[in-house]
């Protein structure tokens, strides 16, 4: 959500409105990155809690928590720390120049440290969650995002701060983010105390969280990794305005989406639990409502979308033509997108069941042997063949749907064929 914020505020900001929109374009894929190595250990933390909540097993409780949130730290500080000193290659990189850079950079340069207190609130309220207090999680997190939004527009037009003062709004809110969930937690009494843990044990539990936040991370990774290439293929084969508008219609289809991610992972440790019961009817009772429910969602968005989307578009940019032609790439993405909640949900399942390889699996296909490869592909052959007068440029976001079909037809493949061997086992 911050990153959707941000970019609605850096769509107004005058006369630097679309260079700003295109250098958080291209900021985007290092900003996947972020969110995908803070997935490592938030989702994994909370499902841990949730299956040893389930099993009355405090002791455990306690230690994986504990090394979930040291893990969190580690892996957000050395991420920051990382990029602060390769920011400069990072941007010539991306394909950052002249305002364009400048712009990325202030922005950059605040948003590492946000990074750090944007990781720990994820796994603090993730694991929140996971202790049976969404609504607590939900509250916290909605009051930083408003946070986020008064900030962003007191700092960048009260103060006349730009895409600094953007930057500040966002740290602010998560600062307060991670706070108010220490907070929570420690009068909740649901904070780790201080055991001793072995470095063996340690190890261990690190090891057995890194499998299953593995996935999802390596998902997002990947994305960050397409959102890159898309980039540098929209740069080669059209212009800078290409990735702006590119980055519009990629955070409304974002926006859109967070309410089956948020669906799909609230449920991680509700099947975690149902699991570690060894409760199967209940599981799979889940399985099926959280399909249903977001299908029905995404049939409804996408109907919303292509009837009233350019009026949402005002949240992001006033131009009325730029709004025409990012309608024209939303059209083209949201067709496959009432598919999304059966993948996320079946990728969901198989990450919590012990089969989080599968689920990888899953994320690579789309990633890495459908998107990339048809981005890349796609501009030549409709540029070779002039399939529909479509510009080559284009028909680079015909890559979305195309992959998604493949991409569930894969989930389900794994779906039926686990549900045969556990039938099997029964």
């Amino acid at each position: 959500m911050t990153s959707v914020v941000d970019t609605s505020f850096v769509g107004h900001l005058g006369n630097q409105s679309e260079n700003a929109l295109t250098a958080m374009g291209l900021l985007s894929p290092l900003l996947a990155a972020f969110v995908a190595l803070q997935t490592l250990f938030a989702i994994s933390t909370a499902v841990m809690v949730s299956k040893y909540l389930g099993r009355n097993d405090m002791l455990k409780l306690n230690k994986y928590f504990k090394t979930g949130f040291i893990m969190t730290l580690f892996v957000s500080m050395s991420t920051s720390i990382l990029v602060y000193f390769m920011m400069n290659p990072i941007l010539i990189l991306f394909g950052a120049e002249a305002e364009v850079y400048e712009l990325a950079q202030s922005y950059l340069q605040i948003i590492i440290i946000s990074n750090i207190f944007s990781a720990a609130g994820y796994t603090l309220t993730s694991t929140i969650r996971a202790f049976g207090h969404p609504k607590v999680e939900a509250i916290i997190i909605v009051f930083s995002v408003i946070l986020n939004i008064f900030f962003n527009a007191f700092l960048t037009f009260g103060l006349q701060l730009g895409i600094i003062g953007i930057a500040l709004g966002t740290l602010i809110s998560e600062v307060v983010c991670a706070v108010f969930a220490i907070l929570y937690l420690t009068k909740n009494k649901s904070w780790f105390i201080s055991t001793s843990i072995s470095v063996r044990g340690f190890v261990g539990m690190t090891y057995s969280m890194f499998k299953i936040g593995f996935a999802q991370t390596t998902i997002q990774l990947l994305a960050g990794v397409t959102g890159f290439i898309i980039n540098y293929q929209l740069i080669t084969v059209g212009d800078a305005s290409h990735i702006a508008m590119w980055n519009v219609a990629n955070k409304m289809y974002m926006l859109m989406l967070m309410p089956i991610i948020g669906i799909t992972q609230a449920v991680q440790t509700i099947i975690a639990y149902f699991n570690g019961k060894g409760d199967e009817a209940k599981k799979m009772l889940i399985v099926k409502k959280t399909i249903q429910y977001s299908f029905v969602y995404g049939v409804t968005v996408t109907l919303v979308v292509f009837l009233v989307g350019k009026y949402i578009l005002f949240i992001f940019t006033k131009d009325s033509e730029m709004i025409a032609s990012i309608m024209d790439i939303i059209k083209v993405i949201f067709i496959t997108f009432p598919l999304l909640g059966v993948t996320y949900t079946i990728m969901t399942l198989l990450q919590v069941t012990g089969s989080e390889m599968k689920a990888v699996i899953i994320g690579v296909t789309r990633q890495v042997l459908s998107v990339i490869p048809l981005v890349v592909v796609l501009p030549y052959i409709f540029e070779k063949y002039d399939i529909f007068s479509i510009n080559p440029s284009f028909s680079i976001f015909f890559a979305i749907p195309l992959a998604d079909i493949l991409t569930l037809i894969i989930a389900l493949l794994f779906f039926i064929r686990s549900r045969e061997i556990k039938n099997t086992d029964i």
